[in-house]
């Protein structure tokens, strides 16, 4: 690996994440009684800077926290792991975000978010931060910070040699004034058809790996050099929108116990092993091993693997990484 000395830029969310672990999922107006709580840390920002510093890579975070309980123990935690929380802003009129998360028996996943002090990060305090935004190797913005400040985090960006990932979720209508400027965009299959049925593209009449094919061909057309279609236990197609062709890359078999902030540990690798040299597929690659390890632990940071953990994965994998 190379570009060792690089850094990513994380900017997004970080929240308290408030588990409760159940059997299944209540219906409509009804209780199920029986679960555990526990209390995370997470957030998708958040979740992928751990993700990122854990996999081997400096890591600089930007967001808005509330100047709360809360938020003290995010900075901290954060800061612990060894994240640059520097350039954190602290809102003292909004609380710090917080997700009520369902999980049940199969590790799938039902969230509810307050996003608080994140939806209060502006342009203009992005502005103050554009040296380091720059001049970073890699960059990730979710979508739970304003548009208008995802919009200027992407042109502040083109001014430098970065790598440009956008995680379009919670998907909501993107300008197509961000997309022209996004490298890399990482997304689930509904968020796939959604964004395409979003820009008005006719609906693709294929079905499986060929539906997501053609709904990511059209999407390439707004610019983006590659399109990175998540599909949990099916692994992930990556399209290549300037040479027209894709690569299937598929999961590892693991019995899942918590899927909260495997996307996110997915996203986070990535950045981390682009930025430091790594081809597109063998990133990819990378942030699928960390994935596989993440969803066999419970809570969204504290499932993030380390990179010798992620290295000895690939290493009894033997040939997976040529």
């Amino acid at each position: 690996m190379s570009n060792e000395t690089g850094y990513v830029v994380i900017i997004g969310s970080s929240n308290i994440d408030l588990n409760i672990y159940s059997k299944r999922f209540p219906n409509p107006g009804e209780t199920v009684t029986g679960g555990t709580f526990k209390q995370f840390l997470g957030g998708k920002g958040a979740n992928q800077a751990v993700a990122s510093i854990r996999s081997g890579t400096k890591t600089i975070f930007i967001g808005k926290i509330g100047l709360d309980l809360f938020g003290d123990q995010m900075v901290s935690q954060l800061r612990d792991e060894g994240i640059n929380m520097d350039h954190v802003i602290r809102d003292p009129q909004e609380p710090s975000g917080v997700a009520f998360i369902l999980i049940d028996e199969n590790g799938e996943n039902m969230i509810s978010v307050a996003p608080g002090a994140n939806f209060k990060l502006t342009p203009n305090e992005i502005r103050s931060k554009t040296e380091i935004i720059k001049n970073a190797n890699a960059i990730v913005v979710q979508m739970e910070v304003p548009t208008e400040t995802i919009q200027e985090v992407f042109t502040i960006a083109s001014k430098g040699n970065v790598i440009k990932i956008l995680n379009p979720a919670p998907l909501k209508p993107i300008p197509q004034e961000i997309l022209n400027k996004v490298d890399i965009i990482v997304l689930n299959e509904g968020e796939l058809f959604r964004l395409h049925s979003l820009f008005g593209f006719k609906n693709s009449i294929k079905e499986g790996k060929q539906k997501i094919i053609h709904t990511s061909r059209s999407i390439a057309h707004l610019g983006i050099s590659y399109i990175i279609t998540t599909l949990g236990s099916k692994g992930c197609i990556i399209f290549n929108g300037k040479k027209n062709n894709f690569f299937e890359v598929p999961a590892l078999k693991v019995k899942p116990v918590d899927t909260v902030g495997a996307g996110d540990c997915f996203i986070g690798v990535l950045a981390s092993m682009l930025s430091r040299g790594e081809t597109i597929l063998d990133a990819v690659k990378y942030a699928t091993v960390a994935s596989s390890i993440a969803v066999t632990r419970k809570g969204a940071q504290k499932s993030m693997p380390f990179l010798n953990e992620i290295q000895k994965k690939i290493k009894e994998l033997n040939g997976y990484i040529k």
